[in-house]
């Protein structure tokens, strides 16, 4: 305790555990620093993205000449703002999506309970496009919880997840429909709207719509053999890297 470190130019003594003292605040000082610089950075380099979003969506097919998407998978493939609206851009989480929910009359809604099995529903998948045997499939990843709408119908309904998905850069997110629901717009532009389904291609037409199911099995893997043109489905989902 008593030894001392001496400024050889002065000769004035100065007690060593004041060095000490000093180099220790010293580095906590650049440590905090730098744990502040290194939040700061790992704050800014977080990227969100809402995909299906850009621009106002149009108005639900319902309750006026009430028109839904039913027992089917399905995503957007073009919209108004450009291609491929919900690729995946970056490794991330999907942390909650939302749906825009016409309000169906109670005399379409039994009709609709009565054709399609029960209330409406709806989930989102995650999709991974795959060559079987030459044939292009997708693959389901994940799939969120399936959500009962019955109390949703006519608002904007917001699905926050208590496990987010994980989704890799390329995979696609696409909208699942157990029963019905009234998630979709009808007579748009045939340019600027389409959208692929879960059905073997040449069984696109409503006559086979009864006949569908949804892909909800995990591994999975289906053909998304419909196209629909003039149509959206009517979903955004939140995707952050962080």
């Amino acid at each position: 305790m008593g030894n001392k470190t001496v400024n050889r130019s002065t000769g004035i003594g100065f007690p060593m555990f004041a060095v000490a003292a000093f180099l220790l605040i010293a580095g906590l000082t650049v440590l905090a620093g730098s744990v502040r610089d290194g939040a700061g950075a790992a704050e800014r380099s977080i990227k969100t993205v809402t995909l299906g979003g850009g621009g106002s969506l149009p108005d639900p097919a319902c309750p006026v000449n009430c028109q839904v998407v039913a027992s089917v998978n399905g995503f957007q493939t073009q919209n108004p703002t450009g291609g491929g609206p919900f690729y995946v851009p970056f490794d991330g989480k999907i942390k909650n999506f939302r749906l825009f929910l016409g309000k169906p009359t109670s005399s379409d809604r039994s009709k609709l309970n009565d054709r399609f099995g029960g209330p409406p529903q709806a989930a989102v998948t995650v999709l991974k496009k795959v060559k079987v045997n030459g044939k292009e499939k997708f693959r389901l990843l994940r799939k969120s919880p399936v959500e009962n709408l019955g109390s949703e119908l006519g608002t904007v309904a917001t699905f926050a997840l208590s496990k987010p998905l994980n989704v890799r850069k390329g995979n696609i997110v696409a909208l699942a429909v157990p029963t019905w629901a009234p998630a979709f717009a009808a007579g748009l532009n045939t340019g600027l709207n389409r959208w692929r389904a879960s059905r073997p291609g040449g069984k696109c037409s409503v006559a086979f719509v009864d006949q569908a199911s949804p892909q909800l099995k995990v591994d999975s893997e289906r053909v998304y053999g419909c196209t629909f043109a003039g149509s959206r489905l009517l979903y955004t989902v939140t995707i952050t890297s962080g």
